[in-house]
């Protein structure tokens, strides 16, 4: 794709969010001005239903109760039409809000966002060296998450990602689809946000522990049906003449005797569930969303048969258990509650509904959140697709390590981003990549981990082209020390180092990324100590980059019959000034940096000689 081609379709994008936004919040005023209105007429309607009945008609006549419950009627319909208003203005404002969203990120405003610094992890393989979380990370910048359990699966996804080339295929179809769907994506984060709206006061919802209904036995069931049936019995020959009223009054009292026994029992159930309902109700429009909505993607359509269970839609489902809770919050009001347990033994049938439907369908529960939130966590990727039209999807190779050509971070503004063309050639290996200080090493490292990652999880990459060979990788950036495992910068390191060797040993091929390794000992010890690991890396089959000072590690390219191959980073100096192009080129530097920065900080004097 042409860059000018590619620049006009981020235009597009850009103006099609302002209008959109512009639209939602012409919507969002109109509802405002609704709900205002609405407002009135409810207090009209409620101080009519009294005023107009005792003010011009006779008391307690038809008509006056005629015009009260008519007055009240609509009182009660602008109620619902209220609650419906404001569940309406409460979907737009997340509309409204994502939106901002968008235009924020092209805006290079993004890290406002959510940064998602509790998921460092110093010790993963690449995350923490790659800045894949914490303010300014690639997950702040693609998270479109509006749910927890999207957003979990979404740091997973980033994590963990994926080496099986038929499974990067399959996620590539499913983001392609998605990045074309963008009404969807959008209305999935809206009622999803509803969703932790709903559940923002409540506990964390733990689906895997089930409410204890072991109390529920066959000997209960028995009890609730011949209650029952016995008051059912006695209605009916009361009714008839044959006993008296007064029956009824002493069932009703038997009633609450038998409720009462398990009354402990039941309100613990209830406390444990009393959140879940309002919360399946929500998640019931998502999965209806998921289930009205066609998709063709072998990985969307796997998502969609998950939302299943013997052939009936999980929305029915997680409708009728958000129905038997609902029916348990009846006891909440207690008047009603005593006179439903008293004559139904209300708590014990619901507590049995609840038990079969548990045993029924706890564990496809569990798997329709599960697919819900890998959904959610796909459609993050397929917005930053949607996003960025002028980047590539991966393609997969089982032979060429790496292959990029325009390759550059995303993070970085289009119009300041410097990309490159990378790649191994025939029996090329490892790449020693030397360069001054802040002559872009680091940033080009942390640009090829951050390409893995994306095209791990099948979506696209900043670049023109894009060929790799789906292996696991490792990164050692920025090892830390450990003062209460009581372990120096220098051991944290090289642990990292026996950590990379060890697993290279067990998997047979791995891909690594090194950044100045052995920083904790004298220039001579790491020159050697760097050549010796380069070695063991190569002997056993590792391919990758590493970035150094110590210019002697080109000689590796001659020692290894090019296996080892070296590209540099190099710096000018214009009008006694640093310049930096920010272009990978062949060989090794010839240019350093050191000393004259010291210079211009006045930490050296400046008669010292630059070389």
């Amino acid at each position: 794709m042409g860059a000018t081609n590619g620049s006009q379709r981020v235009k597009q994008i850009q103006d099609k969010y302002k209008a959109d936004l512009e639209a939602w919040q012409s919507k969002e005023d109109k509802l405002k001005k609704q709900f205002i209105l609405n407002g009135w007429l409810r207090l009209l309607a409620f101080v009519s239903a009294f005023a107009i009945p005792f003010t011009f008609l006779d008391s307690w006549s038809p008509e006056f109760f005629l015009v009260f419950i008519l007055c009240f009627a609509v009182f009660l319909w602008l109620v619902f039409r209220a609650n419906q208003i404001s569940a309406t203005r409460n979907y737009v404002g997340h509309l409204i809000n994502l939106l901002k969203k968008e235009i924020n990120s092209h805006a290079q405003k993004w890290v406002s966002h959510y940064d998602g610094a509790e998921f460092i992890e110093p010790d993963h393989d690449y995350a923490h060296d790659l800045d894949l979380f914490g303010k300014g990370s690639l997950f702040q910048f693609i998270n479109r998450t509006s749910t927890q359990g999207g957003l979990k699966k979404l740091v997973h996804k980033l994590k963990n990602i994926s080496l099986s080339t038929a499974e990067i295929r399959l996620r590539q179809e499913a983001v392609k689809e998605l990045a074309e769907c963008d009404e969807f994506r959008q209305h999935f984060y809206a009622l999803g946000a509803i969703v932790s709206e709903g559940n923002k006061r409540n506990r964390p919802l733990d689906l895997n522990q089930q409410p204890d209904l072991s109390f529920i036995s066959g000997v209960t069931k028995t009890t609730i049906v011949g209650f029952l049936a016995l008051l059912v019995s006695c209605i009916t020959l009361a009714t008839i003449g044959i006993i008296s009223f007064d029956i009824i009054a002493y069932l009703f009292f038997i009633g609450l005797g038998i409720a009462g026994a398990k009354l402990k029992k039941v309100n613990k159930v209830h406390s444990e569930v009393a959140s879940l309902g309002s919360f399946l109700q929500r998640y019931s429009k998502l999965i209806k969303h998921v289930e009205q909505t066609d998709m063709n993607a072998d990985y969307l359509l796997r998502i969609k048969e998950q939302l299943k269970v013997d052939g009936v839609a999980a929305s029915k489902v997680t409708e009728q258990l958000a129905r038997h809770l609902k029916r348990f919050d009846q006891r909440l009001n207690m008047l009603l509650g005593v006179i439903l347990n008293g004559f139904f033994l209300w708590d014990l049938i619901v507590c049995l509904q609840l038990k079969g439907w548990y045993q029924k369908h706890c564990e496809q529960l569990i798997k329709w959140m599960e697919a819900l939130h890998e959904l959610e966590a796909m459609n993050s990727l397929a917005t930053f697709a949607y996003n960025h039209p002028d980047y590539v999807y991966p393609q997969l190779s089982d032979k060429i390590i790496f292959s990029a050509k325009n390759l550059g971070h995303p993070l970085i503004p289009a119009e300041e981003r410097i990309s490159n063309d990378f790649g191994f050639n025939n029996d090329q290996r490892i790449c020693v990549v030397t360069g001054a200080n802040m002559a872009g090493k680091s940033t080009f490292l942390r640009t090829v981990g951050v390409a893995l990652v994306l095209a791990g999880n099948g979506c696209v990459t900043a670049a023109d082209k894009f060929i790799y060979k789906p292996l696991s990788f490792v990164t050692n950036m920025r090892a830390i020390d450990n003062l209460l495992k009581h372990e120096s910068y220098f051991f944290a390191e090289l642990s990292r180092l026996q950590m990379i060797l060890e697993r290279l040993k067990e998997k047979g091929e791995l891909f690594f990324i090194l950044d100045e390794i052995l920083k904790g000992t004298n220039s001579l010890d790491k020159y050697q100590g760097s050549m010796a690991l380069i070695k063991q890396l190569l002997k056993h089959n590792g391919c990758g980059l590493v970035a150094t000072h110590d210019l002697e590690l080109g000689l590796l390219a001659e020692q290894t019959n090019g296996q080892v191959f070296n590209n540099c980073f190099e710096v000018s100096f214009d009008n006694d000034r640093l310049s930096f192009d920010y272009k990978l080129r062949t060989g090794v530097t010839e240019s350093h940096n050191a000393t004259y920065l010291m210079e211009k900080m006045g930490l050296i004097p400046s008669e010292n000689v630059r070389c």
